[in-house]
C-alpha cells in the first residue's frame, strides 16, 4: 500500500441538506475535498464523461478542482450531509480513495460519524476544530482501510490482501486458513506466495506483528500479561509465552 500518512489540516464546513427532485447543483471548480453522505432518496454526480448514482450510504468524493452537476436521481427527497475538508499533503488521500462513490457495508458508522461531525460543527464548542478534524481523519483513514482490499483484488495480489488482513486483524483469533479464505487461494499457495514477497511465511509475519505490539504494552508498564496477551491475539498464556520468546529470546516476564 502507498504511504498513506496524511493530517486533515482545515474542514471549512459541515452542513445538512434536504432537496426535492427538481434540486439540481452545477460545480464549475472546487475549492476544497468534500465527502457527501447520501441519507436519504438519491444523488446523481454528473462529470464530463460518466454519471454515478448514489443511494442511502453512499458517499460521494469530491475532489479539489472537480466540475460537475449533483441533482436529485429519485421521486423522493434527498438528504445528505456534505463535509468540505482539506488534507497536507494535498495529493496523497486524492489516491488512496476510490473513484466518486464509495459504497460502504458499513453504513452506520459512516452515518455516525457524519452526524457527529455535523453536531460538533454546529455546536461552535471549544476544541470544535481540532474535533473535526479527527473525525473526518476518522471517517478517511476507515474508507481507505475499507476499500483497500477491493483495489488489490483488482490487481489479483494474494499475498498482499493477506498482509493487509493481518495488520488489521492481528489482535483477534484468525488462522492460516482464515488469512488464505481473506486473499483468495489455498494456505499452501499463499505461503508460497507470502514468502516470496515478504521473506516469511504468512503466520510467522502475523506473530511478529502480535509480538511487537505487545512489547509496546509490555513496556508501559500499565498491562498484567494475561491482558497483553489477550489484546494481541494469544488464545492463552502459554502459547504467547512460547512465541514471544522464539522473537526475543526472552520471555514477556523478563522483558
Amino acid at each position: 500500500m502507498k504511504n498513506a500518512d496524511f493530517t486533515v489540516s482545515n474542514v471549512s464546513f459541515v452542513y445538512y441538506r434536504k432537496y426535492s427532485s427538481n434540486y439540481a447543483l452545477n460545480v464549475r471548480s472546487r475549492r476544497y475535498n468534500g465527502l457527501t453522505l447520501v441519507l436519504s432518496g438519491s444523488l446523481c454526480i454528473s462529470f464530463d464523461d460518466q454519471t454515478y448514482s448514489a443511494g442511502p450510504g453512499s458517499i460521494i468524493l469530491q475532489r479539489t478542482g472537480d466540475s460537475y452537476r449533483l441533482s436529485v436521481g429519485s421521486e423522493e427527497d434527498v438528504e445528505y450531509i456534505v463535509i468540505s475538508y482539506l488534507t497536507e499533503p494535498a495529493g496523497i488521500v486524492p489516491e488512496l480513495l476510490p473513484e466518486h462513490v464509495f459504497r460502504t457495508e458499513h453504513i452506520r458508522r459512516y452515518r455516525d460519524a457524519f452526524e457527529q461531525a455535523l453536531r460538533v460543527y454546529n455546536s461552535r464548542g471549544i476544541c470544535a476544530s481540532p474535533l473535526l478534524r479527527a473525525l473526518v481523519q476518522e471517517i478517511l483513514c476507515n474508507i481507505i482501510r475499507e476499500s483497500y482490499p477491493k483495489s488489490l483484488l483488482a490487481e489479483n495480489n494474494p499475498a498482499a490482501i493477506a498482509r493487509f488482513f493481518i495488520e488489521e486483524y492481528f489482535d483477534q483469533d484468525i488462522s492460516s486458513d482464515d488469512i488464505a479464505e481473506a486473499a483468495g487461494c489455498s494456505a499452501s499457495h499463499l505461503r508460497v506466495l507470502f514468502r516470496r514477497a515478504y521473506g516469511e511465511t504468512p503466520i510467522q509475519f502475523l506473530n511478529r506483528i502480535r509480538v511487537e505490539r505487545a512489547c509496546e504494552m509490555i513496556s508501559s508498564r500499565m498491562f498484567r500479561l494475561d491482558e497483553v496477551a489477550a489484546a494481541c491475539g494469544f488464545q492463552n498464556v502459554y502459547y504467547f509465552n512460547r512465541v514471544f520468546k522464539s522473537i526475543t529470546g526472552t520471555t514477556p516476564g523478563k522483558y
